[in-house]
């Protein structure tokens, strides 16, 4: 795919340029020529003395490219937030430096959100709510939020999405996605992190957080899960004051987790609380299959003796069965050193390059196991084991998939959590029971025989549909019909400059074609000439139109950076 079609779009086409420039402007020009983006930055940037160097490298790099991020506007804001939880791809300087985007976003007037809910719910806002708040409590790159009432008297948390942000950021994903597949072409060491992938699971994240009634759906989902939990709380969405771009939620009062003072003046129990926050979490992780995935301690609130609220649903991750069966094996095989195996798992999950060095990769794995192996498990501490092994994941160059990072970084974030409220527990002993049953299910009778019934199925519709595809396979061949299609790469870069070289070789031919006739008109005095003098009007005309078509040639040279 070639850059001409998107190039059609000016508005598209501007925002590329705009893109290179932002880029040149934080010293990655090299970046730019190496995606062949640089006939889109204006010429006075590139007419800069070392506008291709990169500037000073090592910590400060990731800085820029936050700054990059910032200066692009909310869509590259939340791809940074996004890359920031993929620390199995990006080092920790990185993954810092995007984590601080979360408190760069600036808030949107109160009057476009007023304007905002207004025509998502159909009616003044006063119809719908007896108080709204002033000013916005929190603001991200999607939304923002303002406290409320309701007519009914219930305090609500009240999310509004930014004016005209979807036709932003479906216009800045499809520039990503094209920046992507440069990416992938030009830059063969970028492919490991997979660029076009990581994009098209960007965009379903940015389009699903959109969408608040998915959000609200998610939300009273994990609220139907812990409804006979009496130890969690979750909000209650108002449906009729929810639409596609407005989310209404109860506002649960409670104290912030991390208010030590606090929770020991209400004479809450430390590590019952802890408890029911663990005991929550790996039932979403092991049961329900949908998981918060931000679960900091803003989004937990204490509802004095033992209760915990939970808060902001906008940011979930899913283990499918598959996914969950997977995992389960990978950690029960790693523990007995089993390591072909677990490299078996993220082989079948398309984690793992092709040319992945697998006796290595064992090594470090059983490195892995031989140091936490032996600690007791009270002194294992999950960040490191999970910084580890993301470390790992990275000197391999796999790409782990998006929802198991979330997980890890779910269960890291809880567990911080539950280990501020109690110091003696201890996460690994909380998850073993559960990873034990979870193997173990996979070898109850019911499994194996949905598996069986599974495989009979495709064993079935490949002894059907074989020998069909065999037979019009011979047909084709028979008729001399089959076709063999081959795939080339960076030939068109290649046909592109052929075909520029050759136009500029034919103009330089016309221009030098009309000096040279222009010459002849001036020796031969051809009429008419100029009044007063004996110079050949058309002779000098000509000198003229050689002369700007010239400047022009010369113009188009400079521009594509090749003198």
């Amino acid at each position: 795919m070639t850059l001409i079609p998107f190039g059609r779009q000016l508005k598209s086409l501007g925002r590329l340029g705009h893109v290179g420039s932002v880029l040149t402007k934080h010293g990655f020009g090299w970046f730019v020529v190496s995606l062949h983006l640089d006939r889109f930055v204006p010429f006075r940037k590139r007419l800069l003395k070392g506008w291709m160097a990169e500037k000073a490298a090592g910590p400060t790099t990731a800085a820029r490219i936050a700054r990059v991020l910032e200066e692009l506007g909310p869509t590259y804001v939340k791809l940074g937030q996004v890359l920031g939880s993929r620390a199995d791809l990006l080092p920790p300087a990185f993954i810092d430096e995007f984590r601080k985007l979360q408190d760069r976003v600036k808030p949107f007037p109160t009057a476009e959100a007023r304007a905002a809910i207004e025509q998502e719910l159909g009616g003044p806002i006063e119809t719908f709510y007896d108080e709204f708040g002033p000013e916005p409590f929190a603001a991200g790159s999607i939304a923002q939020a303002y406290s409320a009432r309701t007519k009914d008297g219930c305090r609500v948390v009240v999310k509004v999405r930014r004016p005209g942000i979807r036709a932003i950021l479906e216009a800045d994903t499809a520039i990503l996605g094209r920046l992507a597949e440069l990416a992938d072409r030009y830059v063969p060491e970028y492919r490991v992190f997979r660029p076009v992938l990581l994009v098209e699971e960007f965009a379903q994240t940015v389009r699903r957080e959109m969408d608040f009634i998915a959000e609200a759906s998610q939300t009273q989902r994990f609220a139907d899960a812990f409804k006979d939990d009496p130890f969690i709380r979750i909000p209650r969405v108002f449906w009729d004051l929810t639409g596609e771009g407005v989310l209404t939620l109860e506002r649960l009062e409670g104290i912030p987790i991390y208010e030590a003072e606090a929770l020991a003046a209400a004479g809450v129990d430390r590590q019952a609380l802890a408890a029911h926050l663990a005991d929550a979490f790996l039932r979403q992780y092991f049961e329900l299959g949908l998981f918060h995935a931000d679960p900091h301690g803003g989004n937990l609130v204490v509802r004095p003796p033992d209760g915990i609220g939970i808060l902001d649903f906008g940011q979930t991750g899913r283990l499918s069965e598959t996914m969950r069966s997977k995992l389960g094996t990978a950690l029960i095989a790693a523990v007995h050193r089993q390591f072909d195996i677990v490299i078996d798992v993220f082989d079948d999950l398309a984690a793992l390059p092709d040319d992945v060095d697998a006796d290595r990769l064992k090594a470090e794995l059983a490195a892995l196991v031989d140091k936490y192996g032996g600690m007791p498990l009270k002194r294992v501490d999950l960040r490191s084991l999970f910084e580890e092994i993301t470390a790992t994941a990275r000197r391999h160059r796999a790409v782990l998939p998006r929802d198991f990072v979330l997980l890890g970084k779910s269960l890291i974030t809880m567990g911080g959590v539950a280990l501020a409220l109690d110091p003696e527990i201890s996460m690994i002993e909380v998850v073993r029971p559960r990873l034990r049953a979870l193997v173990a299910e996979k070898v109850t009778p019911k499994r194996i025989v949905q598996h069986t019934m599974t495989a009979a199925y495709h064993l079935t519709e490949m002894a059907e549909q074989g020998p069909r595809h065999l037979r019009q396979l011979a047909r084709k061949l028979m008729r001399g019909r089959l076709q063999i299609l081959f795939r080339h790469e960076n030939l068109d870069r290649f046909i592109t400059e052929l075909d520029r070289s050759s136009n500029r070789i034919a103009f330089a031919v016309v221009v030098a074609a009309i000096i040279l006739s222009s010459s002849v008109l001036m020796q031969a005095h051809v009429k008419p000439l100029i009044p007063g003098t004996d110079i050949p009007l058309l002779g000098l005309l000509g000198y003229l139109v050689a002369g700007l078509l010239g400047v022009w040639l010369i113009i188009a040279i400079l521009r594509s950076g090749r003198l």
